[in-house]
């Protein structure tokens, strides 16, 4: 994938595995920048964080910000959040937040579909499980990475990122 990133935008990626002090918000624009700014405190260097969250359209706002956390505790069991009856529409959005040391900037990507009713798949990162896409029929976890791709909230964050920041990343190198 970075090769990828090199050979369409000229830029090259490093990833930095590194915990960062998230804030709970529900905004998510408003973590991200913390993150940015967090990350770029750190390294001392230009850089890029990511954030995500799914929302339920039976349960305005939730899980929202805080959809890693309620995923890593009870998984699958967020579909049974929702009862007979309601909605299953749902909307996944990242955020990528850039900071360069002067400016925080903040990108979002969003792609709109429905909550299964279980998990599906092998591909098993965050709710990939149980998020269809549009009128999919496959759940992420079951479209696997490439197929994930054509409709990716962070693949359109990512876009939206490139098409705003590729150019001036390209010039500090």
């Amino acid at each position: 994938a970075r090769r990828d990133v090199r050979a369409r935008h000229g830029v090259e990626l490093s990833i930095v595995r590194q915990d960062l002090q998230e804030i709970l918000d529900p905004d998510i624009g408003k973590i991200v920048r913390e993150k940015a700014v967090g990350a770029y405190a750190s390294m001392a260097h230009p850089c890029v964080v990511e954030h995500g969250g799914i929302f339920m359209d039976a349960l305005p706002g939730l899980p929202g910000s805080v959809g890693k956390i309620v995923w890593d505790d009870v998984q699958d069991r967020i579909c049974d959040f929702l009862r007979a009856g309601d909605s299953r529409g749902a909307m996944v959005r990242s955020y990528l937040g850039s900071c360069d040391g002067r400016r925080v900037r903040v990108y979002m990507g969003e792609t709109r579909g429905r909550m299964a009713e279980r998990a599906r798949g092998a591909y098993k990162f965050a709710w990939d499980p149980i998020f269809m896409p549009g009128d999919q029929s496959l759940t992420y976890g079951e479209m696997g990475l490439e197929l994930k791709r054509d409709s990716s909230p962070v693949c359109k964050a990512w876009d939206a990122f490139f098409a705003g920041e590729g150019p001036r990343l390209a010039a500090l190198e």
